[in-house]
């Protein structure tokens, strides 16, 4: 979703502040949702099960009703825009402003505004998180540990109630040869950061996993792509760790016992 300010200025002072796309005389962001990952609908060309319910969920939560779309040639064959105000403090490295969504805000713009529990529930990340039509994505050094634990605890209640995408969810325990394997047909639905690691590693590897051609070959092949993250463990300690050491490839099952809406990924 791109995100027009009305002053496009207040920006500038942000951290890693990197300027807007310009398309005609219009200046505009392409916006990274805090704290939550969607299932793909694109991803090189790959999309996710689940992923068309999440863009829909998302449209309707900003009072845009999907079936008015004509998806054959959306998003580049017509636009759309409705009112809505974000929560920034800074860009992640694709110069994207890391924001929560809101439908409506009575603060100034510009202000320095404190995400408290209250405001929190009324983003819709907390919504997208809430109804299970997200994941979380936590990244280190993102949020406080209060809205952390307010994200997590609504992750966990969506869980248990099997909402939205956790009727579908594959993540601990999965099996992969090709790409059609991941795609809806199957309804094997994966943790999104591992559905694009899996895409990746499957072209890279020649379009089929093979031994000496698998996904931990790939991450070894290429450390960039290996996540750093850190899990919190009992009495506040931490265990920092990457992505590989985290998953277990026995020939094409890959198991992955670590839950990763709880762990926080380190911005490379």
């Amino acid at each position: 979703m791109r995100f027009i300010a009305n002053d496009m200025s207040l920006f500038e002072g942000l951290p890693h502040f990197s300027p807007p796309s310009v398309a005609g005389d219009e200046e505009s962001y392409q916006l990274r949702f805090q704290a939550i990952d969607t299932p793909e609908l694109h991803y090189a060309g790959v999309e996710q099960p689940h992923g068309v319910e999440s863009r829909d969920g998302l449209l309707k939560w900003l009072g845009v009703d999907p079936a008015e779309w004509n998806w054959h040639v959306a998003p580049s064959g017509f636009a759309w825009e409705t009112e809505a105000a974000i929560l920034c403090d800074g860009f992640e490295g694709h110069g994207r402003p890391i924001a929560f969504v809101l439908r409506d805000s009575d603060d100034q713009d510009g202000a320095d505004i404190k995400l408290t529990e209250t405001l929190l529930s009324k983003t819709y990340n907390y919504h997208a998180v809430k109804t299970g039509l997200a994941y979380l994505g936590l990244y280190s050094g993102g949020l406080s540990s209060d809205i952390q634990a307010n994200l997590i605890a609504a992750y966990k209640k969506a869980k248990t109630a099997k909402s939205g995408l956790w009727k579908l969810d594959r993540t601990k325990r999965f099996t992969v040869t090709q790409l059609a394997d991941l795609e809806p047909e199957h309804g094997r639905l994966i943790y999104p950061k591992i559905f694009r690691r899996c895409v990746d590693a499957l072209r890279w590897a020649g379009g089929e996993f093979a031994p000496g051609r698998d996904l931990d070959d790939f991450l070894a092949a290429l450390p960039r792509e290996d996540d750093r993250l850190i899990a919190h463990i009992a009495h506040g300690g931490q265990l920092k760790s990457r992505l590989s050491q985290v998953l277990e490839q026995v020939n094409n099952q890959i198991k992955i016992p670590v839950d990763l809406n709880t762990v926080e990924f380190v911005s490379n």
